[in-house]
């Protein structure tokens, strides 16, 4: 008889077929079993988006269809055990599928809520503070990177140096660069900076960037933690405020976001807070407990005891 990892295993070598109709046993042992509304049950647990990604992986089916029996061969044993007879258990039960009920209503009514058009609103925003929507100065440019990783910060820096000296001395910046740039990410980038905001970049590069003036200037070496850069300027785009067509979907998106957690929020508090709505606060401040006095020898670590001598 296989055991439930190799079965799941097998899973992996198995075609994918067609649908199949009704509710389908997957797992069976003795009187507990786990079947194929099960495993729709267990998606539920899945943002809607990703559960076509869970459906198509036979190894992410079969984990959540062990994951299911598990649990309902562990529950058993906890009912055998008369676990679920306690009482405070049993409430602890109730609590967790009340949280489970409470954000399934939270979701639909979400969903319920009726946006208005909030296209005012967003040209309303942008027009009372457009500095909010400031692209700030962007970078276009080149590096050459040399890696302090084995070698000395000196040998790192002299290196750098002499690279420098050749593109000062005529050498073409591209040509040094395809032929000695130790850019961990030199295959995807071939070296170039493209469109970033020098402040978003460590301080020794961006007081570097911020220096240059012109297209072709290129840095001193620029040295950080990691490496040492030779960087040659190719366009700065000063900062712009964007238009209102640019980021006017982004609000919209944001203030409707807004608006519906704010509806949601209003609904919830007249569910809670209604004319029979009591809170017991004597009550409820019956159950603080103050903690126990700290004492200034239990804060000293104690010294492991040494074996006694026989």
């Amino acid at each position: 008889m296989k055991t439930i990892p190799a079965l799941l295993a097998a899973l992996l070598s198995l075609p994918v077929l067609a649908q199949p109709p009704g509710d389908l046993p997957l797992i069976t042992s003795g009187p507990i079993a786990v079947t194929s509304e099960d495993f729709e049950a267990f998606l539920l647990r899945v943002p809607e988006k990703s559960r076509m990604e869970v459906r198509a992986s036979m190894e992410r089916i079969g984990k959540a269809v062990e994951s299911v029996y598990s649990n309902r061969v562990l529950a058993e044993e906890a009912r055998k055990a008369g676990l679920d007879r306690d009482p405070r258990i049993r409430l602890r039960m109730k609590q967790i599928e009340e949280g489970y009920l409470a954000q399934l209503w939270t979701d639909n009514y979400r969903k319920s809520v009726v946006v208005p058009d909030l296209s005012k609103r967003a040209e309303e925003l942008y027009n009372v503070n457009r500095n909010r929507y400031i692209e700030p100065e962007q970078f276009t440019g080149k590096s050459i990177v040399i890696l302090k990783r084995n070698r000395s910060r000196e040998e790192a820096l002299a290196l750098a140096g002499e690279l420098r000296a050749k593109v000062v001395a005529g050498a073409k910046f591209d040509e040094v660069m395809n032929a000695n740039s130790e850019d961990p990410l030199f295959g995807k980038s071939l070296g170039r900076i493209g469109r970033v905001s020098p402040k978003d970049l460590e301080k020794p590069l961006t007081d570097a960037i911020n220096a240059l003036k012109a297209p072709g200037d290129i840095t001193p070496l620029v040295e950080t933690d990691s490496a040492v850069y030779i960087i040659q300027m190719e366009r700065k785009t000063p900062p712009r405020i964007r238009l209102l067509s640019e980021v006017k979907e982004d609000i919209v998106r944001q203030e409707s976001e807004r608006y519906v957690a704010e509806a949601t929020e209003r609904r919830i508090g007249q569910l809670k807070n209604n004319e029979s709505t009591k809170v017991y606060t004597e009550n409820i401040s019956t159950l603080k407990r103050d903690m126990p006095p700290v004492r200034i020898e239990d804060l000293i670590p104690k010294s492991p005891s040494s074996p006694r001598k026989r």
